[in-house]
């Protein structure tokens, strides 16, 4: 069973993906409704992939790219980013901090388990 954790301020949004992605049996999801100490977290939980917001209050998702990028254990765990924010400028910071996937809320749930698998499939690759 894959792991999955969910950051994201919005507790009705997670809570909603959290059931939704478990309901199927195929992953168990962590859901963090803030990125204070994000860093243990994810290694705690060591996830398989993380579905991370960009606009949280005190930690936003970018900054947390940066801190699981310098962490030895949680650099390679793909994140795939689901936010409001749509535009070229933060797509493109995403990627440059590497993300391997972006999908901008409102979104499709099919959407995003086809994401998933993507991200899952890409990280077995390598």
């Amino acid at each position: 069973m894959k792991k999955i954790l969910v950051v994201d301020d919005e507790v009705d949004f997670s809570f909603f993906l959290k059931k939704s992605l478990e309901s199927g049996g195929e992953f168990q999801v962590e859901a963090f409704n803030d990125a204070k100490n994000i860093v243990e977290k994810v290694r705690l939980f060591a996830p398989d992939l993380i579905l991370l917001d960009l606009m949280m209050p005190d930690i936003g998702g970018f900054e947390v790219c940066e801190m699981l990028n310098r962490d030895p254990v949680t650099q390679a765990i793909p994140i795939v980013i689901i936010s409001a924010l749509g535009g070229y400028t933060d797509i493109k910071r995403a990627y440059n901090l590497g993300v391997i996937g972006y999908l901008t809320k409102p979104f499709d749930l099919e959407q995003v388990k086809k994401e998933i698998q993507r991200a899952l499939s890409f990280k077995e690759k390598e």
